[in-house]
């Protein structure tokens, strides 16, 4: 018996010893298979999500801040489309209130993606307020339409932003019922920059009877997947090329810097093999940048428009 533990201890003994030795802090490597894995940082313990693309914010029909700047009026108009009111910003020119029996164009000035009805305010507003009163270019009615934040101004598919119905069924008639206006097709002008300068290629190639000129700033004009190809102002031009030619005014621009350049580039050359008279410029030293781009161009970015308007003013 004595014989039997005498053995057995001198064989735990030594494993008794290298599991202490194991135990204490080792220094220099240590193979790969003793050594005690660390915990891995809670972003490598499982593989991350494809990162969403921000979203632009949905924005609200009846915008809650109320602000009117640089001598624009905050107005809502009932929209039957929706059922509830819809809100907007309107300009209008010096002397309207006075002279009574006057009528005025109506420029419909829309958005970019992520932006609101004040964004218009900020940088359209100021420069064409400066024109008109110096005489460089005839008064006109600006509306600074509520686009949300990520419509497109066309119809979604889902059924939850009709914008584009609410614009042309809602807003442009209460818009001629409520102000003076020119209230026909020459009358009308759409303008817009990035989504607004895609809205305003949209619902100005789609609806010609209703907007007599289409003015395109550095528009998102890419394709996309969820909307119908065939809502893209290309094939809309393409569609009804024979009521834009030759009848509706329009003009494209772009800033040289500007990752859209090449999609508002393609749009001016589908217009050229349909043969529709317009106007392209690319801006230079400009990226997409809304501010820059009308500061650049100045009073010289109200040519197109003055020549339409004062031609507009002599037939009365």
């Amino acid at each position: 018996m004595r014989q039997f533990l005498a053995v057995m201890l001198s064989l735990l003994l030594p494993a008794a010893i290298v599991s202490l030795y194991a135990s204490l802090p080792q220094a220099g490597p240590q193979p790969a298979a003793a050594a005690e894995p660390s915990p891995a940082p809670a972003a490598a313990q499982a593989p991350a999500a494809p990162a969403k693309q921000p979203q632009a914010p949905l924005g609200e029909w009846l915008d809650p801040n109320q602000s009117a700047p640089n001598g624009t009026q905050y107005k809502t108009f009932p929209s039957k489309v929706l059922g509830r009111d819809v809100s907007y910003l309107i300009y209008l020119p010096p002397g309207y209130e006075q002279q009574q029996n006057k009528r005025y164009p109506v420029i419909y000035w829309l958005h970019g993606r992520g932006g609101n009805q004040r964004a218009g305010a900020m940088v359209f507003i100021p420069l064409l307020d400066a024109a008109v009163k110096q005489g460089s270019l005839p008064p006109a009615i600006v509306v600074l339409v509520n686009g949300m934040g990520r419509g497109h101004y066309l119809d979604q598919p889902n059924g939850q932003l009709p914008i584009e119905s609410v614009i042309i069924k809602d807003l442009v008639p209460h818009i001629d019922q409520t102000y003076r206006t020119i209230a026909k097709r020459e009358g009308r002008v759409i303008e817009g920059f990035s989504m607004g300068g895609f809205g305003a290629a949209h619902l100005g190639f789609k609806y010609p009877e209703l907007f007599g000129t289409v003015i395109v700033n550095s528009g998102a004009l890419r394709d996309a997947t969820w909307f119908p190809a065939e809502e893209h102002p290309k094939q809309l031009a393409r569609k009804n090329a024979d009521k834009l030619r030759n009848q509706t005014h329009i003009r494209i621009g772009c800033g040289a810097l500007d990752d859209l350049l090449p999609a508002n580039q393609e749009l001016h050359e589908v217009l050229q093999q349909l043969g529709i008279e317009h106007q392209y410029e690319v801006v230079p030293d400009v990226a997409h940048d809304s501010a820059r781009y009308y500061k650049t161009l100045g009073a010289k970015g109200f040519e197109f428009l003055r020549k339409i308007l004062e031609a507009l003013d002599k037939v009365g």
